[in-house]
């Protein structure tokens, strides 16, 4: 007799035995890249003030009146940290949640362990549920963490800890990665080969990672700076990653908050909410070769 429930405790706790040391090892990941760049940054803007310091910028000859106002405008801590949200941590975890959508659903229908399950009494509705569910905590956790760890680094290293707006950076970077984490689910609902299922979700989020790296180069802060390519902007409307607005966010516990950022997490969540709807509502009506 099936049951109604529309959650599996024993399958979340299967999900959670397959991919916590993948978890654990996404963290470290992340943990170590955040501590890098940190480290980066700070150095980079320490040596930048020193080399100001010796002489009054007024005495300069002409000349290096011109190379350090280059030099101020060129701060490369700015390319840095806008690489670090936009493109550095997310690889581990934009791999973590590919992985595990294509094998929560479709790896596991390709491979006959799905039959298994269903012949529980667990009902579809409460697998597509469950695994949903995983999806939203398993990577809720590891950002959580390594938020934590980014605030603890800013504060001990950089001295200006900015909980505030390093906690809106990775809330925002988290409803991203859901986004992102949905649509792979739903490829998984949506094909029964695990390799088409691969194919669609891995498609749009290498996508995605690619169009932000090209879109980083085409941002305000590198185009002011002399660095960027105000044309690489276009890419920055064509991924996902781009409605994370990091400027945004930087704003956040100044006199004047930019509020752009919300409506963008707004459109990402929704993506995040319909794609997890479709794949659900697929998978429990679709045929399975059972």
């Amino acid at each position: 007799m099936k049951t109604t429930k529309l959650f599996s405790g024993p399958l979340f706790g299967q999900d959670i035995r397959s991919f916590r040391i993948f978890a654990v090892a996404v963290v470290l990941v992340m943990a170590m890249m955040s501590a890098v760049v940190t480290i980066a940054i700070d150095a980079i803007q320490t040596d930048l003030a020193e080399s100001m310091e010796p002489v009054p910028f007024k005495a300069r000859p002409a000349v290096f009146q011109e190379v350090g106002e280059q030099s101020l405008q060129m701060d490369p801590s700015v390319i840095l940290n806008t690489m670090y949200y936009k493109v550095i941590v997310l690889i581990p975890v934009f791999l973590l949640v590919v992985v595990a959508a294509n094998a929560l659903i479709s790896s596991q229908v390709d491979h006959g362990s799905m039959a298994y399950i269903l012949s529980t009494p667990t009902e579809r509705k409460a697998v597509a549920f469950t695994h949903i569910i995983f999806l939203l905590l398993i990577p809720l956790v590891v950002m959580g963490i390594v938020c934590g760890v980014k605030c603890v680094l800013n504060g001990e290293i950089a001295g200006d800890a900015d909980v505030e707006a390093t906690v809106l950076k990775f809330a925002g970077m988290y409803v991203l990665v859901e986004a992102v984490a949905a649509i792979c689910f739903l490829g998984s609902c949506l094909f029964n080969h695990s390799s088409r299922a691969l194919t669609f979700g891995g498609g749009i989020t290498v996508w995605c990672f690619i169009a932000s790296l090209l879109g980083v180069f085409g941002s305000e802060e590198l185009v002011d700076m002399g660095v960027g390519i105000e044309q690489l902007d276009i890419f920055n409307k064509m991924t996902l990653v781009g409605l994370v607005d990091i400027s945004a966010m930087e704003t956040v516990g100044s006199s004047d908050v930019n509020y752009e950022f919300a409506w963008k997490l707004g459109v990402l969540a929704g993506v995040a909410a319909v794609s997890y709807l479709l794949g659900a509502l697929r998978f429990t009506k679709k045929d399975l070769p059972l």
